[in-house]
């Protein structure tokens, strides 16, 4: 039996957080002895972690404003992760962020024990500070394992950190996706016989649905009976300037008030993607986006955005779903036209879609974080 941490920022709602859950329920599951590590509380979390595994925290500390504050801070939540990795006598750590992957480096120097490093997200796309970003490039070689999601992400980070053992692991599509509070029906937005269209996410400039709602509001008069909703997104959140008061300003606009809805976080997803009659991703950029790999799972038609990774190596166009190469509201509004347009269409990506959980099956991922982690794959289940 090993002792695996898991360190991530937050368990807010979140791509990564979801899956840090995932990966410590299931090792939990297989035996091993478990603890998640965050900077935050327990009291701002969005998942609940499973009964019987270990919750440490680092905090977040002031003095973040100046230079020395940083070094101060940073050497502090170091010295407490350590002692976290000595309290709990870990055997085996991934980290799950960029901040997070360089302080496990540090935090774990000279203890007998696996260090893994993981990219979430196209880190060209991510706007990082200098220092951090410096720390990347020289730290992430001293790791034992470093991985991607996605072949471009892992080429990045052998060119630009000098990463030489980068292993592809992408999301897990779990068969039944667990469902919990807050319960947010979508009879309560969408009325009986109307269509839905479905977008998910917290992020409204990396999501894209600034484009999303633009390219809605350009065929909405000619599919008067379908509606746009988007579970996570908060109309107080912003980014890069785009906030989900935006899109909602958007939609006010065009004269889609009724029509446009922001559920805001919620527990029961399973519920949106079996309501949903078409899926669409509209980012700007992604990494492995769990939400469409959970659409296609539950049999909907989806439309995606290439971007730079994660979409082109999940759907196989006009097979199991929709491509739009060019990264424009008019494209992606073409592509919605004909996928809403065809009813044929649509049934026929909505049968080829669940394939894709047998690429991505759950034990197949998890033997994969096992291998790289040190671990056996096949353990005593709890």
């Amino acid at each position: 039996r090993h002792s695996v941490c898991l360190f991530i920022g937050t368990l807010k709602a979140g791509g990564a957080e979801r899956v840090t859950v995932w990966l410590a329920s299931e090792l939990h599951r297989r035996g091993h002895d478990v603890v998640v590590l965050t900077h935050s509380a327990p009291d701002a979390d969005f998942f609940t972690l499973p009964d019987g595994i270990n919750r440490e925290t680092v905090g977040f500390d002031e003095g973040r404003d100046t230079l020395p504050g940083k070094l101060l801070v940073n050497i502090r939540r170091c010295l407490q992760v350590r002692r976290v990795l000595r309290r709990h006598r870990v055997t085996a750590m991934v980290a799950m962020m960029p901040h997070e992957s360089v302080m496990a480096v540090v935090s774990s120097f000279g203890r007998r024990m696996r260090v893994v490093v993981s990219e979430r997200n196209a880190p060209w796309h991510r706007e990082q500070d200098k220092i951090w970003t410096a720390l990347r490039r020289i730290v992430y070689r001293f790791s034992d394992a470093q991985v991607a999601q996605t072949q471009p992400i892992a080429d990045w980070m052998r060119r630009e950190t000098g990463s030489r053992s980068v292993a592809i692991i992408p999301n897990a599509v779990q068969p039944s996706l667990p469902s919990g509070p807050p319960v947010v029906r979508p009879q309560s937005f969408i009325r009986p016989g109307r269509k839905l269209l479905l977008a998910v996410g917290t992020k409204p400039y990396q999501k894209g649905f600034d484009l999303l709602i633009a390219a809605f509001a350009q065929i909405a008069n000619d599919y008067p009976e379908w509606d746009l909703a988007i579970p996570g997104l908060l109309p107080s959140r912003q980014e890069q300037g785009i906030s989900g008061q935006d899109i909602l300003d958007t939609a006010a606009r065009s004269g889609l008030t009724e029509r446009v809805f922001l559920p805001g976080h919620l527990g029961n997803m399973p519920d949106w993607y079996a309501a949903a009659d078409v899926f669409v991703l509209s980012s700007r950029f992604e990494g492995f986006p769990n939400v469409l790999v959970e659409a296609m799972g539950a049999g909907k038609a989806c439309v995606a955005f290439t971007c730079d990774t994660g979409p082109e190596e999940i759907i196989q166009h006009n097979v199991d779903g929709f491509l739009v190469r060019d990264h424009t509201v008019d494209s992606l509004a073409a592509s919605l036209d004909k996928v809403m347009r065809s009813t044929e269409l649509r049934s026929r990506l909505a049968a080829a879609a669940p394939g894709v959980m047998q690429r991505y099956a759950p034990d197949t991922v998890l033997n994969a974080w096992c291998r790289v982690l040190g671990l056996p794959e096949e353990q005593k289940t709890r």
